[in-house]
C-alpha cells in the first residue's frame, strides 16, 4: 500500500496540473494514472508474496489439519463468581517474585504467559512459577508482534518457545496468549497444532496514563466481575531487548505501579467475593455458551 506522503505527493502534482492549464494537466494525470498502476501492482505483488508466505490456504494445496476445536477467549458464562488472572512477559526478577508473593498471601492460583527467552534467562523463577502451582501459557520466544511475521517465523516463536521451556520444567503449557493481543489465521493454526486454546482479556489494570497506585487497584478492585479474564504482566515485552528506550522504560514504570497494585487489587476481588483462578481452569468450571448469541454479563 502506498504511503500517506505518496498519496500526498501524488495529489499534489495533479493538482498542480490542473491550476496550470489543460496541457500540463493531462501530462500530470497520464503520469498520476503510471505511478498509481505501478503501485498496485507492486501491492498486488506483495499479497501474492504474502499469500504464498503464510500457508494454511486451501486452494494452495495445504496439507490436511484436522485440529479439532480450539477456542478464542476474552471471557466466559459462568454460574459462580469466579474469573482468570494472569501475567504476560516474564518470568523476570524485577517483578515475578513479588507477584508470587501477593498471590500466595492471597492464595489464588494464576495463568503466567512465559516469554521463551526470560525463561531461559531466569530459569529459577520459572520453576518457582511452577512450583507454587500456577499454569503456564505459551508467549513465544521474544515477543514480536506476529502480523508482522511471516509464517515460518510465526511457527518458530511459538515452537520455540515450548521447546525451550520444556527443557528446563517438565510441566506442558496449557494455552497461548498472544503478545500484545494481536493475532493471525496462522498464529491460531499453530496454537492449535500445539493444542492450545488461546486467552485474550476482557480486563487489564486500567487507563495507562495513571499514575497512582491507588488508582489502579482500586480499578482492577471493582471492575473483575464473574467470567472475565484479568490480563497483567510480570515483564516489558520487546523492552527487554533494549532496556535504555523510552518506550521499555514507560513499560517499566507501568509494571512497577501494577505490581504494587496487585495486593489491594486482590484484596478487594475477593471482598467482593470473587474468586480468581488460573485460564484453564475458569475454562474448565465455565458454562456452555449459547449458539449464535453473547454471554451472559453477571449481575445483569
Amino acid at each position: 500500500m502506498s504511503s500517506r506522503r505518496q498519496f500526498l505527493g501524488r495529489a499534489g502534482l495533479g493538482v498542480g496540473g490542473l491550476v496550470v492549464g489543460g496541457a500540463v494537466g493531462g501530462t500530470v494525470g497520464a503520469l498520476v494514472a503510471s505511478s498509481d498502476d505501478e503501485v498496485r501492482a507492486a501491492e498486488r505483488e506483495r499479497a501474492q508474496q504474502q499469500f504464498t508466505e503464510a500457508g494454511g490456504a486451501a486452494d494452495e494445496g495445504e496439507a490436511v489439519a484436522r485440529l479439532g476445536t480450539h477456542r478464542v477467549v476474552w471471557n466466559t458464562a459462568v454460574s459462580s463468581p469466579i474469573a482468570c488472572i494472569s501475567f504476560d512477559d516474564g518470568p523476570t526478577p524485577e517483578y515475578t517474585p513479588r507477584i508470587l508473593e501477593a498471590l500466595a498471601a492471597a492464595g489464588v492460583t494464576a495463568t503466567f504467559n512465559v516469554m521463551g527467552y526470560n525463561a531461559v534467562q531466569h530459569p529459577d523463577l520459572l520453576r518457582e512459577v511452577v512450583a507454587a502451582g500456577h499454569e503456564i501459557g505459551n508467549h513465544t520466544w521474544t515477543h514480536k508482534d506476529l502480523t508482522t511475521l511471516t509464517a515460518a517465523q510465526t511457527r518458530d516463536e511459538l515452537i520455540r518457545c515450548r521447546d525451550e521451556v520444556s527443557a528446563l520444567v517438565d510441566v506442558p503449557f496449557t494455552s497461548f496468549r498472544p503478545p500484545r493481543g494481536e493475532i493471525t489465521g496462522y498464529a491460531l493454526r499453530v496454537a492449535a497444532e500445539l493444542g492450545y486454546d488461546t486467552y485474550i482479556w476482557s480486563v487489564t489494570r486500567g487507563p495507562g496514563d495513571s499514575g497512582s497506585v491507588t488508582h489502579i487497584a482500586d480499578y482492577m478492585g471493582q471492575t473483575v466481575v464473574a467470567g472475565d479474564v484479568l490480563g497483567l504482566h510480570d515483564g516489558i515485552g520487546q523492552g527487554t531487548f533494549d532496556p535504555d528506550a523510552a518506550f521499555a522504560k514507560a513499560l517499566a514504570d507501568r509494571r512497577e505501579l501494577e505490581v504494587q497494585a496487585l495486593p489491594s487489587a486482590l484484596q478487594q476481588i475477593a471482598d467482593r467475593g470473587i474468586t480468581l483462578m488460573s485460564a484453564n481452569r475458569l475454562l474448565a468450571l465455565s458454562d456452555p455458551e449459547p449458539v449464535g448469541g453473547q454471554p451472559a454479563v453477571p449481575g445483569n
